[in-house]
């Protein structure tokens, strides 16, 4: 236990509680070290759960509130007000371990990468709940060269869903997930509430290489401006042990939603979609991941009461690698072991870079035979998870048993 730790008490985790997980942690108050400078007083929430496997890093600026006298700021805001970051913002993404170069998350406070998005769409974000901060509407998932051909996922399903760090899956309608079943030679495992598939079930999809592509828009409702994710089967081939099963286990990242409220979008979605946030102009940027250059390219963010624009530099305060594990457990989380930059503010210059188109001429020609898209305003759904296992160890000794990755395959974690 760390020596300047002040424990404030016994409190019930509210994370994932909307998707059946629960656990409780030991919040208190403590030092924290930022390369080379350290923030006092700030809430750090202590827990051991097979709920809860990774630590969790909040990034939503609202201030963590125990009591009417007990309180803390959010890291973000912290970092802020103290003046090593110029605006509460964020760029994110999660890795793709997957890719030749396994390449390592990537988190950018007070600004973001520029080498790592590409032409992004713009979305306001979610005021009304901020705990689902980046909904976004999830108006078509087109995969091609799966057992059953190129096949539409999404029919009249209207699925809005909040981009969400903390959890590593897709939640989705059970109509989409049966068609994802159908296509994929999928097995639905009731205990845990995982889609499972055999040895040569997952030998015969990295033969035939699908592909997935997300048409993301601002509702839900085709129309209007849209960007498409493509992200290949490699980041869906994935294995998961204990304490999800005794033994590693071939999984595809979909959850099936009792409700629209579980709707979500996790980190899977994430190893090739970049995002940016910027919670004082109340906007979010989503768009497909670059992997041409991944030499950083920050561009610093200005606060909202600053008059000058964007501008290139070099890292003021240094960079650090890794992030503090089990910090603020605030709603919008991001996995440990990234690597992040913390910006100082500095003086911006607006500038407009030629993006790279990512090649999606079926998915657009697939997407185009249905009616033309539309989106305005970003919408809040509602509710709860019924049946939860996943404390439990379950054996699936007809399933894969090769080397153990847990959930998605990122640095160092996770």
């Amino acid at each position: 236990m760390s020596s300047t730790w002040k424990a404030i008490g016994l409190y019930e985790l509210g994370l994932g509680r909307n998707y059946g997980i629960n656990g409780n942690g030991l919040s208190g108050f403590d030092s924290v070290g930022v390369d080379g400078f350290t923030m006092e007083k700030l809430a750090i929430t202590a827990y051991a759960s097979p709920d809860f496997w990774v630590g969790q890093m909040g990034l939503l600026p609202l201030p963590l509130n125990f009591s009417e006298t007990i309180n803390s700021p959010s890291l973000i805001s912290a970092l802020k007000d103290e003046g090593h970051i110029p605006s509460l913002s964020y760029g994110y993404q999660a890795g793709a371990q997957y890719r030749g170069r396994k390449v390592p998350a990537s988190l950018v406070l007070g600004g973001y990468d520029l080498s790592r998005s590409s032409e992004p769409l713009t979305i306001d974000i979610n005021i009304v709940d901020m705990a689902k901060a980046l909904t976004v509407g999830l108006q078509d998932i087109i995969v091609t060269n799966t057992l059953n051909g190129t096949l539409s996922m999404v029919d009249n399903e209207r699925i809005l869903a909040p981009i969400d760090s903390s959890i590593p899956e897709i939640w989705l309608p059970k109509s989409v997930c049966d068609r994802f079943e159908s296509a994929f030679g999928l097995e639905y495992h009731d205990g845990t509430g995982r889609y499972v598939l055999t040895d040569q079930a997952r030998d015969r999809l990295r033969k035939l290489k699908p592909t997935l592509t997300f048409a993301i828009g601002a509702d839900a409702v085709t129309g209007g401006n849209t960007t498409l994710i493509q992200i290949p089967y490699e980041a869906f081939d994935l294995q998961i042990g204990y304490p999800i099963f005794a033994n590693a286990t071939n999984y595809f990242p979909i959850r099936r939603a009792d409700n629209e409220s579980q709707y979500a979008i996790g980190r899977a979605f994430l190893q090739e979609a970049y995002i940016g946030v910027n919670f004082e102009s109340g906007i979010f940027n989503v768009s497909a991941a670059k992997w041409d250059n991944l030499e950083p390219n920050i561009i610093t963010i200005s606060n909202k009461d600053s008059d000058v624009g964007a501008a290139r530099g070099d890292l003021v305060g240094g960079t650090i690698a890794g992030i503090v594990v089990g910090c603020v457990t605030a709603i919008l989380l991001c996995i440990a072991c990234t690597w992040f930059f913390v910006l100082k503010p500095r003086r911006r210059q607006r500038q407009t870079t030629a993006l790279d188109e990512p090649d999606e001429k079926i998915a657009r020609d697939a997407l185009h035979s249905a009616p033309e898209l539309t989106g305005t305003s970003v919408h809040e759904l509602p509710a709860k998870h019924g049946h939860h296992e996943l404390g439990e160890v379950k054996m699936v000794p007809e399933l894969g048993n090769e080397e153990l990755v847990h959930e998605l395959p990122s640095e160092g974690g996770r």
